[in-house]
């Protein structure tokens, strides 16, 4: 029996839901990846990338050709300068995969008992009822792998959560803490802000990457940790210390898909909150004035409430750091000045690992072994990588406070 969206139920002697790896990848996306940095992703920040054969990820971009004109030579003579070349960037993926489990007891006392039941997950797929709460489960476990993949993709392999798991400051139960680590740490892939982090020690890129904000009056109040500075002298300090390709880019806005595109001002909380507070001083009875115009990829627009604008430049909050911040204990201070579509992230999904589920990417089974109850089992399997195309097409200052140990 097929579904609709690439769902296939068989019952002959283990009740199971299998979903292709082409749907499951088209579910991901929709579920897990769309809802996270909406934002962010409508202003053309990051790149999807195609993982290759070799199963890495490739950046392609065309460099413009410069200074191509030269005096004018008499005769026949020929003088080619310049020419476009093709540059080609790559970075590895890692293969990740959940492995879950449901027991029926949740659900006991309530509607939906009848339908968990031991031996009973064929029905699910028989009713409009059984189907929208299959439906709703499915979606609750792709959101929350989205939420794992978003944790991956910025601060895999970072160095402070090793250092907060050594310390012991972190800011979860020991449970928590020890799915949070083992999810981070336990592969080779780095995070887009570990390696914004790891740039301030690369002999050439610091330079873009090692400014530092500053505390008391100037910036962050180590008490309230808000931002008291100017908080608009810190977006110049960004664009002062920006390479030339990026204040071109600030300047002109880069083509995307056919869209003229600003880079964009990614701001931690405080900062965020500080520029925001700025904004209503000086326009306190103009609420469009902390909205920004949004052109989609499809040449519609939307009218954000949650996007502000700096001399052109759209302003949003780094989510990614509020996560980490209340998961380590640590209190990130972060702006950056980032060109959309320097930073790449790549997801796809794979076959579940066993021969027996090829070209199967999400299977849902429920036990029939006595001692099981009737649990549900759920196993699906995706590779994924981060990678910065570009490191001279962005510009950061950060100050993190890391909790001292008791």
């Amino acid at each position: 029996m097929i579904l609709e969206g690439g769902f296939s139920i068989t019952s002959d002697t283990v009740p199971q839901i299998t979903m292709q790896t082409e749907s499951a990848l088209r579910f991901f996306q929709n579920f897990a990846i769309k809802n996270l940095d909406q934002d962010a992703r409508d202003l053309g920040l990051y790149a999807e990338v195609n993982l290759g054969r070799d199963l890495k990820g490739r950046f392609a971009s065309f460099t413009t050709p410069k200074h191509l004109l030269t005096a004018r030579a008499n005769g026949c003579t020929w003088n080619p300068k310049g020419g476009v070349r093709l540059n080609i960037s790559e970075f590895p993926t890692c293969p990740v995969e959940y492995d879950g489990e449901q027991c029926p007891d949740v659900f006991y006392g309530t509607c939906f008992e009848r339908l968990f039941a031991p031996g009973s997950l064929t029905p699910l797929t028989e009713s409009a009822e059984a189907q929208q709460v299959l439906g709703q489960m499915l979606e609750r476990i792709y959101l929350g792998l989205g939420n794992s993949f978003y944790s991956l993709y910025n601060f895999a392999n970072h160095p402070i959560i090793e250092q907060v798991n050594t310390t012991g400051t972190y800011a979860v139960d020991t449970v928590e803490w020890a799915d949070y680590y083992g999810q981070q740490m336990s592969g080779e892939c780095g995070g887009l802000i570990t390696q914004l982090d790891a740039l301030k020690e690369d002999d050439f890129y610091n330079q873009y990457y090692n400014l530092v904000i500053a505390t008391g009056s100037e910036g962050i109040d180590l008490t309230t940790d808000k931002y008291v500075g100017d908080i608009t002298e810190l977006f110049e300090a960004l664009v002062d210390a920006a390479s030339p390709e990026l204040k071109i880019a600030i300047n002109r806005g880069v083509n995307v898909d056919g869209r003229m595109l600003k880079p964009v001002i990614l701001v931690t909380t405080a900062e965020f909150n500080a520029y925001k507070k700025y904004i209503k001083d000086m326009a306190p009875n103009n609420e469009l004035a902390y909205r920004y115009m949004i052109e989609m990829s499809d040449g519609t627009t939307r009218l954000s409430k949650n996007v502000m604008e700096w001399e052109g430049l759209p302003v949003i909050t780094w989510e990614a750091n509020t996560e980490f911040d209340a998961i380590t204990g640590v209190k990130s201070h972060r702006a950056a000045i980032v060109t959309p579509g320097s930073w790449g992230v790549l997801s796809n999904v794979e076959d579940v690992s066993n021969r027996l589920f090829s070209g199967v990417g999400l299977v849902v089974q429920q036990s029939t072994q006595l001692n099981d109850k009737g649990k549900v089992f759920m196993s699906t399997t995706f590779r994924w990588g981060a990678a910065i195309a570009d490191p001279k097409m962005a510009v950061m200052a950060s100050r993190i406070i890391r909790n001292v140990p008791a």
